[in-house]
């Protein structure tokens, strides 16, 4: 009982192998398993989206992996068996186990017959069915593979033209910050040395000649107050400038998803205040290079004075020109108050008419909106001429104060005279003074000349938006087909899933089939030979059925480009036929002229007949008469 046990077992494990290699070309060797020639692995890897391809691929992995263990469990299990009748075979008598062993190689060798007759009756269907499904699969992979490299093309495109577009912007931006505060470091510097070397002055200069002095620091004063001025021009234009990159940068970030009228009137305000900060920045170059000037009258004044002054000037003089100097300093003072206050109304009216420009802009259609931004420029002209005036105004008032300092130069001087070595002192303060002036007005000359610069390239940036941007309509035409595309792939996608369904129902019968024909089969056992005769005898035939595999698929590419022959000498054909047809209604054309010439020939003849048998009866008549 226990041979015959140990016998139906090993019968039933080689009754269960080729049940396991019914699917078309199947793995049969671990080295085989990591093939991709299988028509499972060329099924799943070609599935549309990541997770039924991931689900393919596992369940692909599952099946092999099982095989591989189903094959392992067999060889030990057949391994087992053997040993288990050797040891039993050395105990039991031999013509027993001759006759076991003869009553299971005639069973083994009926169901081997059965299972090659299965094999055979299978292996066709499992073929087309391959066939057509890898077909299935393969178009739908390629439609799918166009749109996404269709949207992973748009998604990079806009992408890096936003890297491309806003990167340069913010490094600008920064180092426009870094400027600013490095300025306004300076300042703090030149403010504190300004004061400690007044009251080193103050400390050493005596009373008697404090009076004198007091009128070069109001100069050097003024020429700071100056300086704070073109400072204070300058944080206002820097602030414009980073409004502008703000709304090129809203600009970038809209142009993204829509572009529209209004887009459009913003960018043509922008350019217009970049012009208007241009002109600005012009002016204050100007206005530092008459603080320049005024510095080298200064000067000029200085040396004259060391020239004429011998000794001393009279303390009385000094405070006479002392308020001479004050009085017209407040004058100029209250004029350069003045001529702010209309400046600052002049950039609040343009930033007022810049508002409202573009809120018109984008409520109008574009034809309004030119005219009203020729209205707006005119008003803008009006105001840059209101400006050149009050700057002419300026100058005036300037020749004035230094046409009343040339004046006082020589008719004011007196017998009291300062002593040398304070004045000398004093003009060393006062040059440190103008060359901390100049230098500082370098520095900021340098930094104006960067903002033109990166004010140049806020309009190229502009300029390549204008050149990459797209229609609205466009846009939409776009997004339409998009949605229509995904509408078709959710379709097809629907349709893989159930044919997924379909596939997964059938796997589910096939392994309860298994499963079944385990449970019948495992009443017999084989010895190890025959198990591997056998084993052997399945791989030679399961290699041979590839390779009958291999020339079917050449043999179907062959017919395929037999067929692609074969149309194309049908197309050659229709050509020819229809080159044939057009021929024919030639001739058709020229065989109907020419009836038409015949008939008007007939007609001539039967004309020409007539009129000779008239004349010919004329004839006879005129014989008779």
């Amino acid at each position: 009982n226990f041979q015959h046990d140990q016998g139906s077992k090993l019968s039933s494990e080689r009754s269960g192998t080729p049940k396991k290699r019914k699917a078309p070309p199947p793995p049969v060797s671990p080295i085989q398993l990591s093939d991709t020639s299988s028509p499972l692995s060329s099924t799943s890897t070609p599935m549309t989206g990541k997770g039924q391809a991931f689900f393919a691929d596992h369940l692909c992995k599952e099946e092999f992996s099982s095989l591989h263990q189903d094959n392992k469990d067999r060889l030990s299990d057949s391994a087992t068996g053997a040993d288990s009748l050797l040891d039993v075979s050395s105990e039991a008598d031999q013509q027993d186990l001759l006759l076991l062993m003869q009553a299971k190689i005639a069973s083994l060798t009926l169901h081997n017959k059965e299972l090659q007759d299965k094999l055979q009756e299978r292996t066709p269907k499992e073929l087309e069915s391959y066939h057509s499904t890898q077909t299935e699969f393969d178009q739908t992979t390629d439609r799918q593979n166009e749109f996404f490299t269709q949207e992973l093309k748009s998604t990079l495109n806009a992408t890096q033209i936003q890297e491309k577009l806003t990167s340069p912007t913010d490094v600008k931006v920064k180092y426009l910050k870094e400027d600013l505060k490095d300025a306004q470091r300076k300042l703090e510097n030149s403010e504190a040395k300004r004061k400690h070397i007044e009251a080193q002055v103050q400390s050493r200069v005596p009373e008697t000649d404090h009076l004198n002095s007091t009128g070069i620091s109001e100069n050097g004063s003024d020429l700071n107050l100056k300086f704070q001025d073109t400072q204070n021009q300058h944080e206002e234009a820097a602030k414009e400038f980073l409004n502008l990159q703000r709304q090129v940068k809203v600009g970038l970030s809209s142009s993204g998803c829509e572009e529209t009228t209004s887009d459009l009137s913003r960018l043509k305000v922008t350019c217009e205040e970049v012009e208007i900060l241009r002109q600005e920045l012009k002016k204050v170059l100007e206005e530092s290079e008459r603080q320049k000037e005024k510095v080298r009258e200064l000067q000029k004044k200085c040396e004259e004075r060391e020239q004429n002054a011998t000794s001393k000037l009279s303390v009385e003089e000094c405070e006479e020109m002392k308020n001479s100097y004050c009085s017209v300093i407040d004058n100029i003072n209250q004029e350069k108050a003045l001529l702010i206050e209309r400046y600052k109304e002049g950039q609040e009216e343009i930033k007022r008419l810049q508002d409202k420009l573009t809120s018109q802009t984008q409520l109008q259609a574009s034809a309004e909106a030119g005219q009203k931004e020729g209205v707006m420029h005119r008003m803008i002209e009006d105001l840059n001429r209101q400006l050149s005036e009050l700057s002419q105004l300026y100058k005036e008032a300037q020749t004035e104060l230094e046409d009343y300092r040339k004046r006082k130069t020589l008719d004011d001087i007196a017998l009291d005279y300062i002593p040398r070595d304070e004045h000398e002192k004093l003009m060393q303060v006062t040059n440190s003074l103008k060359y901390k002036a100049e230098n500082e007005l370098s520095e900021m000359k340098s930094q104006y000349t960067k903002a033109l610069g990166e004010a140049e390239e806020l309009k190229q940036l502009l300029d390549i938006q204008k050149q990459n941007s797209l229609p609205i309509t466009e846009h939409h035409q776009v997004m339409n087909a998009l949605r229509n595309t995904v509408k078709v792939m959710e379709e097809e996608v629907n349709q893989l899933k159930a044919l997924l369904a379909n596939k997964e129902r059938e796997v589910k019968n096939l392994e309860k089939e298994l499963l079944q024909e385990k449970a019948a089969v495992n009443e017999a056992m084989v010895p190890r030979a025959a198990y591997e005769k056998l084993q052997s005898s399945l791989e030679g035939e399961v290699s041979v059925l590839s390779s009958k595999l291999k020339d079917a698929i050449q043999e179907k590419e062959n017919v395929s480009l037999d067929a692609m022959q074969l149309r194309n000498e049908v197309l050659h054909l229709k050509e020819e036929k229809a080159s044939m047809h057009t021929l024919l209604e030639a001739k058709e054309w020229e065989v109907a002229g020419l009836q038409q010439k015949y008939h008007q020939a007939q007609e001539e003849i039967k004309r020409y007949s007539e009129s000779s048998s008239k004349l010919e009866e004329d004839k006879d008549r005129k014989v008779g008469d």
